[in-house]
């Protein structure tokens, strides 16, 4: 069980890959409900809740979480949202879904692996999702529905199912052998979780990225570039604080849940932002590995300047 859960944290992209082409090869995925997917996602927020540590929480000052999360979400957003709107309109609700998707649940074990600060990933993960129902049917309630139709109790509704009541749902099992097992074994069930949410959205989209494949190139190269802009953020936002800190904030803005805008995005938005969204899975990745070379790059100056001093 152990080397399987390995595979599957070790080789995500090539995994997220293999279900993308699955999306397009297998017959008859594109009939399940969409309610498959909220089931999936419930799934996903719900594993990856057990891996929070409320002691580390509790150690971590407010103040500098909560700027980041206005800087980094409605006011990121709406920025973007607005900037996108003017030069490729079509594309402007995807980039709002995308930059208000909260902390990924892997975030603080990236951030463990980068050296980070933990504890603040931690809190920033808990506070993002807690919040997301709530801020991101606000946001489209204020800036899409006046543009177009949208059901904004049923997307609450979505949020409250598949996001807010697991992380609610896991609390009084923390203690339990199952806790541990699923602490031990997340990727077990988190990798292959977000793959079928890819693979369900491909086979129900394939007919449109299939006629506009330039696009989803296109779409790809945007999304990198939106995450290199969330990493930055989080990098230079507080340039003062320790390396530790910003290494935290910078994964906690870069390493988000996009698994839970993509399920939004099929539900009750276009084939067009649904599409972009799950290229962003692959831009995801990418970014991270980016960011990953970007801090090997500063460590090696500041071991050769280091070096130099002596």
């Amino acid at each position: 069980m152990t080397s399987l859960t390995n595979l599957f944290r070790n080789h995500f992209a090539p995994i997220l890959v293999a279900f993308v082409v699955l999306g397009f090869a297998v017959p008859g995925v594109e009939l399940l409900p969409a309610e498959t997917m909220i089931f999936f996602l419930a799934m996903l927020i719900f594993v990856s809740s057990f891996q929070i540590t409320h002691a580390e929480v509790r150690q971590i000052k407010l103040a500098p979480p909560l700027l980041f999360y206005v800087v980094r979400y409605p006011l990121l957003a709406v920025l973007l949202w607005a900037l996108t709107g003017s030069v490729y309109p079509s594309l402007a609700t995807a980039v709002l879904l995308l930059t208000l998707a909260p902390a990924g649940v892997a975030s603080p074990g990236v951030t463990s692996i980068y050296d980070g600060n933990v504890s603040m990933s931690i809190l920033f993960v808990v506070l993002s999702s807690f919040l997301a129902p709530f801020l991101i049917t606000a946001v489209l309630q204020v800036l899409v529905a006046r543009q177009i139709h949208l059901d904004i109790l049923s997307i609450f509704k979505t949020l409250l199912v598949s996001v807010l009541i697991p992380l609610l749902l896991h609390m009084p099992l923390r203690r339990t052998r199952l806790a541990g097992v699923l602490r031990a074994h997340d990727s077990l069930f988190v990798v292959p979780a977000i793959g079928i949410l890819v693979m369900l959205v491909v086979s129900k989209q394939k007919a449109f990225i299939m006629a506009h494949a330039v696009e989803a190139v296109v779409y790809v190269i945007v999304a990198i570039l939106l995450f290199l802009l969330y990493y930055a953020l989080g990098w230079v936002l507080f340039f003062r604080a320790p390396g530790k800190n910003r290494i935290a904030f910078a994964l906690s803005s870069g390493v988000n849940n996009t698994a839970i805008v993509i399920v939004v995005a099929f539900l009750y938005f276009s084939a067009e932002v649904s599409t972009f969204l799950v290229t962003t899975e692959l831009a995801w990745v990418a970014s991270m590995l980016m960011f990953r070379r970007f801090l090997a790059m500063r460590r090696r100056e500041s071991s050769m300047t280091a070096s130099g001093a002596c």
